[in-house]
This record gives structure tokens, sequence and C-alpha cells, in this order.
């Protein structure tokens, strides 16, 4: 009898464009109203992950940042935080100057960039027309390393992004290097960097000890490098159709793509 259903964004719940179909909302919803716990385990941040998490009723609380932060829904409120020290944002930062590739960071529901490019030019324009709470204040700067040290807080992550295959993958090989911090990869054009120690799984592990669901009474459902852990944690893992090959081999099932209603699929062979 599985208690709760661990789902992930991007790639996942969210079709090609960007949106929650009428199926998956109405799956997940049945599935609430069986009293099964329905959490979003994100890479993006709070803001970006509240807006879906509102549009299919969910009320526990938000994994964000790659399992770095967990928010409550009702309240906002922070009640887990695993943050980059900043002494290894500088080393990753220096690295990346050093290849000369886009980067942005998250410090609270702030994004910074030193370009307009990529995430920070798509969050922009996209923001403009959302409520208040759903937008991502997105900030391009001369120095990230100076806003950094003149923070109070510490970043959650730093999300690396570029169109060039080998220039990724040099970037990446050298930040993996550094041993106090953890590399995941959302999708073929970026990486992330988290402090060690960081994942989905691990956030997923605090939210069930929290709600008193053992781990095997849940399912995940994902489809990238930065679901593995998730994954492995669950009692019952779901590949998305459209996963990577290396995901869908260590699931327990491999469902539709997310643009064929793969989470309503899974939810309806698994909990309906």
């Amino acid at each position: 009898m599985y208690k709760m259903i661990a789902i992930d964004l991007d790639g996942t719940l969210l079709n090609s464009n960007k949106e929650i179909s009428k199926e998956n909302e109405k799956c997940i919803k049945l599935a609430i109203e069986k009293g099964i716990k329905v959490v979003i385990c994100s890479g993006r941040i709070y803001p970006g992950a509240k807006i879906y998490a509102e549009q299919v009723s969910l009320v526990e609380p938000l994994i964000v940042c790659n399992g770095a932060v967990i928010r409550d829904l009702k309240t906002d409120e922070v009640y887990y935080a695993n943050l980059l020290s900043k002494e290894d944002c500088n080393r990753v930062i220096d690295i990346l100057h050093s290849e000369g590739i886009y980067f942005h960071t998250y410090i609270d529901d702030v994004m910074y960039a030193e370009k307009l490019d990529y995430s920070a030019l798509y969050y922009m324009i996209k923001s403009k027309d959302l409520r208040r709470d759903f937008r991502i204040d997105v900030k391009v700067v001369e120095s990230v390393k100076d806003i950094i040290a003149q923070s109070c807080a510490s970043p959650a992550k730093i999300v690396v992004m570029s169109s060039e295959s080998e220039a990724l993958m040099r970037a990446r090989q050298l930040v993996d290097n550094i041993k106090t911090v953890e590399v995941v990869s959302s999708n073929y054009d970026n990486f992330e960097v988290l402090n060690y120690g960081v994942g989905k799984g691990k956030a997923l592990e605090i939210i069930s000890q929290k709600l008193s669901v053992k781990r095997e009474e849940i399912i995940a459902i994902g489809d990238n490098e930065n679901d593995y852990s998730m994954l492995k944690y669950a009692g019952l893992s779901i590949a998305m159709g459209n996963a990577e090959d290396s995901i869908k081999k260590i699931c327990d099932f491999v469902t539709l793509s997310n643009n064929e209603n793969g989470v309503a699929y899974g939810i309806k062979k698994f909990v309906l």
C-alpha cells in the first residue's frame, strides 16, 4: 500500500510546453482524495515550483533546488536547508570564469547572473505576467562573487548552462574535482552544483520521516540524473518514457513520456 508519491517537474510532470496536462492533474487530485501524500521534488527554486503545486492542490512540503531546500507550502517557511559554502562558490565560479561559460546562482528566491542569457533571460520574460509569489526575481550583476560575499545567506546551488557540449563537459570535470560539492545534471545542456550530501533522495527521506511514511510506501517518478537518489530511495521507482537510459535501467517500471501523460499512467497503474 503506497502512501506517498514524489514527482519531479521538468521532463516528468510537465510536458514540453512546461504545462501540467489535464489528465496528470486529474490523477494527482484523485490520488490525494484517496489519502496519498503527493510531494513535488524539483530542481527549480521555490516560486518556480510553487505555481505548479498550487495548480494540483498540493499541501505537502516542497522539495526544491534538487533537495537543498524544503519549504512549507502553507507558510512559505524554510524548515530544511543545506546550502553551498561561500568558499566552494568562489572556487566553482573561478573555474566557470576561466572556461567563459554561463552560470547563475540562487540566494533566497533571487537569481543572480552576470549576463542576460539562458535561464536568466527566460525567467525575466516569463515572470512579468505571473502573480508576485510565483515570480523569480532576476538580477544581472557585474560580479556574482561580490554578491555572495556581501550576502548574509549562502547560495542554494549554482546552475551552469551551455549549448557547447565539450565546454560543458570540460567545466563539469573541473568542478567534479572539488570534493565538498555534489554535481548533477537535469538536462543535456546543464549541470548544477550543490553542497556535498545534498540530493532529492536525502530530502525525500527527511519529509517521509516527518510524515511517518516508510520508504517502501513511497513511489518516485523522474527522468534525469538529478532524480537518481530519489528513485533509489523510494520503494517503487518509475522512469518516464523520455527518461535517460541510465535512469530507466535503475527503475522498477517505465511509464509513458511526459508528453503522453506518463505521470497519470503510473498513478493509475499503481495507486488508482
